[in-house]
């Protein structure tokens, strides 16, 4: 995807673009993985100045109310439940639909070739956090956002704390999606009660691992045409009516 940092007067130029318009931030994001680069030069001398995102990724988490995983966290004695955090930042429209919060994990087994964010592997590269204070930012934002996104990292590396987060935020009325590198059918042969619950109580599921040689015309949210979209609840459910219509 691009992100230019200043908006103008627009054409389309491929009926594959896919326009996300941010009017009280004067940001537009295009979703070109299925344009020819000609299509995307003369996009570009329309818009403005071009910055890369993609999901996971962030244009520029220090601007876009990011926070990295503190490296002394005091905890209170009600918080008994923890996760590895690499980092949370606000205002994404690449990571799921509307304007989403997202909560970054550290440690991944999986390791895709070609990760946009390898950096989030080692679990050590982030803090281990309360569950607690994840969700009292989030909340501080609720109103600006149409939902939370977990990614990482990979989330069900931690499958406890992810389900402890999914109940948390969900009491909250809040719409979740999270992200794995597994497919859904390898989590439920797992048989663990916390992935059970996730894939019970999380809204979308964005699924498969990332595979470099099908990065092109993956489309919105996804890294590669291998990953799917998987409606977990009822869609439709929130501001971000009907933009889940691609789920299986």
């Amino acid at each position: 995807m691009l992100s230019p940092s200043r908006s103008h007067g627009s054409k389309q130029m491929n009926r594959e673009l896919v326009f996300v318009l941010e009017p009280d931030s004067g940001r537009v994001t295009v979703e070109i993985s299925r344009s020819p680069s000609s299509a995307i030069e003369e996009l570009q001398g329309d818009l403005g100045i071009r910055v890369n995102v993609n999901c996971a990724k962030p244009a520029d988490p220090s601007k876009r109310g990011a926070s990295r995983a503190p490296e002394n966290t005091r905890f209170f004695p009600d918080d008994n439940s923890m996760v590895w955090l690499y980092r949370i930042y606000h205002d994404s429209v690449t990571d799921g639909p509307g304007r989403r919060s997202v909560i970054q994990v550290s440690g991944c087994s999986i390791r895709c070739q070609g990760c946009y964010v390898p950096e989030t592997h080692q679990r050590e590269n982030g803090s281990r956090v309360s569950i607690a204070s994840i969700v009292d930012e989030i909340l501080k934002d609720r109103e600006r956002h149409d939902g939370v996104t977990i990614l990482g990292g990979e989330p069900f590396d931690q499958p406890g704390p992810l389900a402890e987060l999914i109940y948390r935020l969900k009491r909250h009325g809040l719409h979740l999606t999270v992200y794995t590198g597994y497919t859904m059918e390898t989590l439920i042969e797992r048989k663990q009660p916390a992935i059970d619950y996730t894939l019970t109580h999380a809204d979308l599921l964005i699924d498969g691992p990332f595979v470099t040689s099908l990065n092109r015309n993956a489309g919105e949210y996804r890294g590669s045409r291998n990953q799917r979209f998987i409606c977990l609840t009822k869609p439709g459910v929130g501001r971000h009516l009907g933009r889940e219509k691609n789920c299986i």
